[in-house]
Parts: C-alpha cells; sequence; structure tokens
C-alpha cells in the first residue's frame, strides 16, 4: 500500500510541476481535479441499523425518490445508486411493481452490472442501450418458479433517445417521457415474497460520460469513454447543461493535450473503484 501511495504523490508532484508552464487558470483546474480524484476512498458503511435518510447523510449512494435531487455527472467507472422519478403497480393484487430510476447525466458509455438490494443480477443476455431483457434462469436470487421477477430496459442517455417501451405499457407513461440526455433505468418487478421485502434497491456499475478528445493537431475526435482527466475536465468546462459552459475558443486546447500525455498512463486508475 506504501508504494502504492508513494507512487501516487510521485505522480501528482510531477504533474503539479508540469502544469507550471501552463496557462494559470488551466493549471488550477487541472490541478484542483487531479486533488479531488486523488481523494481518500470513503469505505461503504453498512446499512444495518440505519434507514435511508442516515444513508443519505454519509454520503452513501443509495435510491432517493425526489423531483429536485441533484443528477450526477459520472466520469469513468463506478458503483451509484440513483433516484426513483416513477412508481407505479398493475396487474391482479398489484402483481407488478414498475420502476423508473435516473442515474446520470448523459451520454454514458456502458452499464456493467445491476444490483438489486446488494445481489448482483444475472440477465438472461447483456445489457444494452434501449433493449429489454430480463432475469437468466441461472439466477437463483431472482428466477423463481422458472418465471424472471425482473425485467429491465437501460437508456444511456442520448439527446434522441425515445420513451420506454416498457414502462409505455402504462397510460402514466406516454411517448413524451423521452428523459432525453439522461442515462436511466426502466425496470418491471414481479412480487414474490422469497426475493423482495420492499421496494428494491437498485445499484449500476457504469462506465460514465462519453467526453471529446483532441489529437495532436488539435482537431476534435468523436465523444468516447475516457479516464483521462484532461479530458473529462474539459468536458465539464465547456458543457453548457451541467457544467461551466466555456466556448472551445476560450480553451487553451494545446494545454489540455499536454496534459493529457502527462495523465494517460499515470494517473488513469484513479478512475476505476
Amino acid at each position: 500500500m506504501g508504494s502504492f501511495v508513494s507512487s501516487v504523490v510521485s505522480v501528482a508532484i510531477k504533474a503539479s510541476n508540469y502544469f507550471k508552464n501552463m496557462n494559470p487558470l488551466v493549471s488550477l483546474g487541472i490541478t484542483l481535479f487531479i486533488s479531488w480524484a486523488l481523494r481518500p476512498k470513503v469505505p461503504e458503511i453498512s446499512d444495518f441499523g440505519t434507514n435511508e435518510f442516515d444513508d443519505f447523510e454519509r454520503g452513501i449512494l443509495l435510491n432517493k425518490q425526489s423531483n429536485d435531487a441533484n443528477i450526477p455527472v459520472i466520469y469513468g467507472e463506478r458503483l451509484t445508486g440513483g433516484t426513483r422519478i416513477f412508481l407505479e403497480t398493475s396487474g391482479t393484487d398489484n402483481t407488478y411493481l414498475y420502476m423508473a430510476i435516473i442515474m446520470a447525466e448523459g451520454e454514458i458509455n456502458d452499464i456493467e452490472e445491476i444490483l438489486i438490494d446488494d445481489k448482483v443480477v444475472t440477465w438472461a443476455s447483456a445489457l444494452s442501450n434501449g433493449t429489454e431483457v430480463e432475469v437468466g434462469s441461472g439466477d437463483s436470487n431472482f428466477y423463481k418458479d422458472s418465471t424472471s421477477l425482473i425485467r429491465i430496459e437501460p437508456h444511456y442517455g442520448t439527446d434522441a433517445q425515445s420513451a420506454s417501451t416498457l414502462l409505455s405499457t402504462l397510460s402514466n407513461w406516454g411517448s413524451n417521457h423521452k428523459l432525453s440526455g439522461l442515462c436511466y433505468l426502466a425496470l418491471r418487478f414481479k412480487w414474490n415474497q422469497d426475493a423482495f421485502t420492499g421496494i428494491p434497491k437498485v445499484q449500476a456499475k457504469i462506465q460514465g460520460k462519453k467526453v471529446v478528445a483532441y489529437n495532436s493537431g488539435l482537431v476534435a475526435q468523436t465523444a468516447a469513454y475516457s479516464t483521462n482527466p484532461s479530458w473529462c475536465l474539459l468536458d465539464y468546462l465547456t458543457n453548457a447543461r451541467y457544467g461551466k459552459g466555456l466556448a472551445v475558443t476560450e480553451i487553451d486546447l494545446q494545454s489540455f493535450y499536454d496534459a493529457s500525455l502527462v495523465c494517460e498512463t499515470q494517473v488513469t486508475t484513479i478512475f476505476r473503484w
């Protein structure tokens, strides 16, 4: 562990020295961004004996239900909870529970894993944008009595995404409910007393926001998944929806490109936790 910390500190010092020759504002921004990324990881706290409000106050990313909660911007990869914006039951004796839960700003790159009540779900096929999939028969937690208990339809948050077909079977979710630009999950749970004790907690391991990088000629590349802090910071500074909204012409792109080369192999691993 000591050698890891030493190497990280060494990288930070080298990067700091390199940034001295940059535009002062760019240098400050990148240094602060790396300082934030190198912050100590907060250990997970068991939710035994606590309620959802207590967990939220401790910074634990559980599910919230709100109409004004902040929507996170995820760079790199992380496990995250979400904000429930829609709940409705249907069927005889309310057999089915439908849920829409916002996970992050879009467009994200991928959803690698879904956890329901802290249990990893095994799906019948790979998760993909806008496609319904149900629990596979090999999942002993959520496949019972020869029946899948969960269907899911992930939406990765493109601006042009369509409304969920899974939720559109309900009268209260129409074709205009697109949640454009937001990554969200549409889910349907079938009640089973051996699998659920209440409203299920949903978490997802997400490969986050696609960002624009620039090549050596300072030509913009197609937005793609990146763990490079330089390009992630540039995305935040230029994004008008959730960031600073600066025009690219106000940015010293050469400094960001130079910084990206420093960061490429030395600090990208800090974005995986």
